[in-house]
């Protein structure tokens, strides 16, 4: 597996070093992430779920396998801030965030390299189904915590205009529709979502933060666990109670112990949120990610 997360480390810290060093303008990464996150990702997303099959029993197994634990982690995430009265509320949103948010670029980088085209498939369709719902986490907990009273007109607005969101029912109501894909407008949409990767990984380390000030080391050590190891587990163990097929269960043990997205910065500057408590989870679960994403494949055989 290291061979498949050490090349996309490395395009994230090349990042880290295009920032650090002044290599290229600062409005740079700005432009790049707009450009990323409101076209070349949804392009990815589109593009990825509009080839898959919705017709097969393993999209139910992979929704309860990925969304079951989903819940749970937020839930177990809400429970963890009530006793927490002194955290700010824009904290509070960063920590729902990051602990149920995956990083899209490094998931599918990592998959493609590490998996046979039907597991990176199946990767792929987690992404679809729970890119919707965990934005969705997202989008309340920040409306409800940014100090402007949450009501339903504002959360549905939010979400409306949420790109990722938009592009990935669009593919799926594509799929499942059975409509044509035109070789040309797919093949542009493949070209974008290609360079979605690597614009998205070098954006992701031009905003990896490494300064203990202003830390939160409670909330980031405990929405890490959160995001890092109860989730997987969660998902390996639903997997098993629920005799979900050997293929999916990896991919939604995979994809659960994905480290939180950069696209959490984004909506948490947008809309209000702790920005740098969310930068701080960005940079230590990618970086622990290296260590915690192999064993994910573990955790079914030691829940079993």
């Amino acid at each position: 597996m290291l061979n498949a997360i050490l090349p996309v480390l490395l395009i994230i810290l090349l990042g880290v070093a295009i920032r650090r060093y002044g290599w290229l303008p600062e409005a740079f990464f700005p432009s790049v992430e707009k450009f990323s996150y409101n076209i070349c990702f949804p392009a990815l997303l589109f593009s990825g779920t509009a080839k898959l099959s919705f017709g097969s029993a393993e999209v139910g197994h992979l929704a309860l396998a990925t969304l079951l634990p989903t819940a749970l982690v937020t839930l177990a995430a809400l429970l963890m801030l009530l006793p927490a009265r002194a955290l700010p509320d824009a904290a509070r949103s960063s920590v729902v965030q990051g602990a149920v948010r995956p990083n899209t670029y490094f998931g599918i980088a990592v998959s493609a390299l590490l998996f046979p085209p039907q597991t990176t498939a199946l990767v792929m369709l987690s992404l679809a189904l729970c890119l919707p719902a965990v934005n969705v986490i997202s989008v309340i907990a920040l409306s409800w915590w940014s100090g402007v009273p949450a009501d339903a007109g504002r959360i549905g607005r939010n979400l409306a205009r949420n790109p990722i969101i938009l592009s990935t029912l669009a593919g799926v109501v594509w799929s499942v529709a059975g409509l044509p894909q035109p070789a040309p407008l797919f093949n542009t949409l493949d070209i974008l979502g290609k360079a979605a990767l690597c614009l998205g990984l070098i954006c992701v380390g031009s905003g990896l933060v490494f300064s203990l000030e202003g830390l939160r080391p409670m909330a980031l050590s405990l929405t890490s666990a959160l995001k890092l190891l109860l989730l997987p587990l969660l998902a390996a163990k639903v997997s098993l109670l629920c005799a979900v097929p050997a293929p999916v269960a990896l991919a939604a043990c995979f994809y659960c112990a994905l480290p939180t997205a950069p696209n959490a910065y984004i909506m948490a500057r947008q809309m209000g949120g702790d920005t740098r408590l969310m930068a701080s989870l960005i940079t230590v679960q990618t970086l622990l990610a290296a260590l915690t994403l192999p064993l994910s494949s573990q955790f079914l055989r030691w829940m079993a």
